[in-house]
């Protein structure tokens, strides 16, 4: 067995702002965790809401495999083990209550597990980190709901670039609109946005995310663009939407938005576990050709508005997203 571990943070003057996990455990199971950043920067124990959220997941992680009573890794069992861990913190900083009313306030963090059950692999995906077994079967639970947001910023950045705004500008614009959607205008729009200008943003998103995703119905679609990922949250955890998405919050998550299935060990080469700071997969299992990817990729969009769109993109010391990436050659 070979095993390659790999995460770096997106600010790379801040490692320890990195929001990425990794466990490896070999006789036990490897996973990704990525904690979701919280937009408000508020600050749990020295460490902003997703690194504590991913720290969390980790350790209850670890104890779900470890545990004797939990030989069937059973996926309901492995998210009430996390979510009780979760619940605790909100407890132990005083938010519990607030939580459990405000999906928007609540710490968070995706899931994907590759479950050691000696003659088989059990895999769990919760949110969109991902999987790729045997270097060719990629799976990727993802709703498209990041794309929604990304299409906001797209058409920001290019409004913006096409009345001569300067690459500081075009990001600043664009990554406005994506956080705060495009019903209302704010101080960092301006001057380049008017409500004119605004509406152009948001139409031309809608008709890109209705040729997109047209499994989205469009009053969904509206919602999600008017108020951007502030307004994420509706869809957090519950299946009143095609954009509904599942996470790791303290609280109850439909089993239908969670993926999980079983591989027999003897058809299982190679396990390849990343989160979504990685916008192209490497084109074998190792790590060098993983981040040959990760470095393509930057070289080909680093404003992450073109061919890999994101609600960020890279510049000078900040990459658009952590990432990580754990390798399981057998």
């Amino acid at each position: 067995m070979r095993i390659e571990a790999f995460s770096q943070g997106k600010n790379l003057d801040d490692p320890p702002a990195n929001e990425d996990q990794f466990l490896v455990m070999p006789g036990r199971g490897f996973a990704v965790i990525d904690g979701v950043t919280d937009i408000s920067g508020q600050i749990y124990d020295g460490m902003r809401a997703g690194r504590l959220a991913s720290g969390i997941v980790q350790r209850a992680a670890a104890e779900f495999l470890t545990d004797p009573d939990e030989a069937a890794m059973q996926p309901e069992r492995l998210i009430a083990r996390v979510s009780d861990a979760l619940r605790a913190a909100y407890a132990r900083h005083g938010i519990l209550d607030r939580a459990r009313a405000d999906p928007a306030r609540r710490f968070g963090a995706t899931l994907t597990l590759a479950a050691d059950l000696g003659t088989a692999f059990r895999f769990i995906l919760i949110g969109d980190s991902g999987l790729r077994i045997n270097g060719g079967e990629t799976f990727i639970v993802d709703t498209g709901l990041d794309r929604v947001t990304a299409a906001l910023r797209q058409e920001a950045y290019r409004l913006v670039s096409e009345a001569g705004g300067s690459p500081e500008d075009r990001a600043r614009v664009g990554r406005a609109c994506a956080f705060h959607g495009g019903a209302k205008l704010t101080a960092e729009m301006r001057p380049w946005l008017d409500e004119t200008g605004l509406a152009t943003v948001h139409a031309r998103a809608l008709a890109q995310c209705l040729e997109l995703l047209p499994n989205v119905p469009e009053a969904d679609l509206r919602r999600l663009l008017d108020g951007g990922i502030a307004a994420q949250g509706q869809f957090q955890n519950n299946t009143i939407s095609p954009l509904g998405y599942a996470v790791l919050d303290g609280f109850d998550i439909p089993m239908s938005l969670i993926q999980v299935f079983d591989r027999p060990r003897g058809s299982v080469q190679a396990v390849e576990l990343f989160t979504d700071g990685y916008f192209k997969p490497g084109a074998t299992p190792d790590l060098a050709a993983w981040e040959a990817a990760f470095e393509e990729v930057e070289c080909a969009d680093p404003d992450k508005i073109g061919p890999y769109p994101s609600v960020k993109g890279s510049s000078g010391r900040m990459r658009t997203d952590d990432r990580t990436v754990v390798i399981v050659n057998l």
